[in-house]
């Protein structure tokens, strides 16, 4: 057997003769490596039918590609000439991620995603998306964001409307390179050493804002009841318990403990194939301490009872005469019919009646740990401003009524 031994930029590579059933059919390149993690020495082989030096260089190239998969597949690397494109990056990241994420959560990133691939070709090396590339175009981005929110410019493709907005898909792409970096695809996240600029959004709300106090909870649940009754009871048991529109209209029957007047949050509705009119109950809640037990007040069980006369225990408590769910994108068409009949300064969505209820506990003095299980969130910005707000005020009156004695 014949072995020779060449040397390339590499290492030593070496060349045998290739023998099958006792004849020379070609030679074999081989190259040693080291294991990474056990530091034991290695061997990869490839073939040709001849030894020369064309054969030669492309042997060297084939052994690097193997010897480069070998190891990648021990420590996740992919340094193979350091040609890795977005594109393969992206599917990788969307193929070992996604299957963790949420349904809502899988459209919202999936979106953000398809904005970000009609700006960046997939084609593009991920060592070429430096730090600077990425500063420049959120920059730009903001700039756009802030043209639309001016009514200077037509919002295109994705809405990105608010820099909040920007904001949160700027952490879905950096998210994205944060993969990269743990699997060694890359060393530093460009978008984490980008120096952005952000602008301040000039859509702050002033939070009393975001929530009703009584005569306004009133007015708005008496012509729901007059105009949309389902919507009427699926509001005001919001503001009973706290629930997220998605949770309250997606509680069937079974979920509701008579006994112990309680009810059981395991899921939440989210769009179907066709979001504007078909609704589908996810079996998990938005965040793992959305899955909670809650206990209801007497107003709802009522609410309840009503609802649930006549229906089967996997029946949904607050569908409609046709049988079907109520549609977010049609509620939020009879917010707009009711400011046409009332002067409400006041934020109206599905998640006041929530912070609603926030508000009316911070007023009873629940503490905050109590009202946050009740929500289902274990750390929510909007609820600790709400119940902050509410429980200065109520300090803020009890001074001055002390100044009055």
């Amino acid at each position: 057997m014949t072995v020779k031994e060449h040397m390339f930029g590499g290492g030593i590579m070496f060349v045998r003769d290739y023998i099958r059933k006792g004849k020379k059919v070609g030679v074999r390149f081989g190259k040693r490596y080291q294991d990474p993690l056990t530091g034991a020495w290695k061997t990869a082989t490839v073939t040709a039918k001849k030894d020369n030096r064309h054969t030669r260089n492309l042997a060297e190239v084939a052994l690097e590609k193997k010897i480069q998969k070998k190891q990648s597949e021990i420590t996740g690397k992919f340094n193979l000439h350091r040609d890795m494109t977005l594109g393969q990056l992206y599917d990788i990241y969307i193929k070992e991620k996604s299957i963790t994420w949420r349904i809502n959560t899988k459209k919202a990133y999936l979106t953000s995603y398809k904005k970000f691939f009609q700006d960046f070709s997939r084609d593009i090396k991920i060592t070429k998306i430096t730090p600077l590339v990425m500063m420049n175009y959120f920059d730009n981005l903001n700039h756009d964001v802030l043209e639309i929110v001016k009514g200077k410019a037509p919002s295109k493709g994705p809405a990105i409307h608010t820099i909040s907005g920007a904001k949160v898909y700027y952490a879905r792409i950096s998210t994205m390179f944060n993969f990269a970096v743990r699997k060694q695809f890359l060393k530093k996240n460009p978008c984490r050493e980008a120096h952005i600029d952000w602008p301040k959004d000039n859509h702050h709300i002033a939070i009393e804002k975001k929530y009703l106090d009584e005569d306004e909870l009133v007015m708005v649940l008496d012509w729901y009841r007059k105009n949309y009754p389902v919507l009427a009871d699926v509001f005001e048991w919001q503001y009973l318990t706290g629930l997220r529109f998605g949770e309250a209209i997606g509680l069937q029957v079974k979920n509701i403990d008579t006994q112990a007047k309680t009810a059981l949050i395991c899921g939440t509705v989210v769009p179907g194939n066709d979001r504007y009119s078909d609704q589908v109950k996810q079996p998990i809640t938005k965040t793992d301490s959305s899955y909670r037990t809650i206990h209801l007040s007497d107003r709802a069980m009522t609410i309840f009872y009503k609802r649930s006369k006549g229906k089967k225990k996997s029946d949904f408590l607050f569908n409609r005469k046709n049988g079907k769910l109520p549609v977010i994108q049609s509620v939020e068409g009879t917010f707009k019919r009711f400011r046409k009949h009332h002067d409400l300064d006041k934020i109206l969505t599905t998640h006041t009646f929530r912070h609603t209820h926030v508000s009316k506990l911070a007023e009873l003095g629940a503490p905050l740990y109590l009202i946050q299980h009740d929500v289902g969130h274990s750390r929510s910005k909007i609820t600790q401003q709400v119940y902050l707000h509410v429980t200065q005020k109520a300090e803020q009156q009890l001074a001055d009524k002390l100044n009055l004695m």
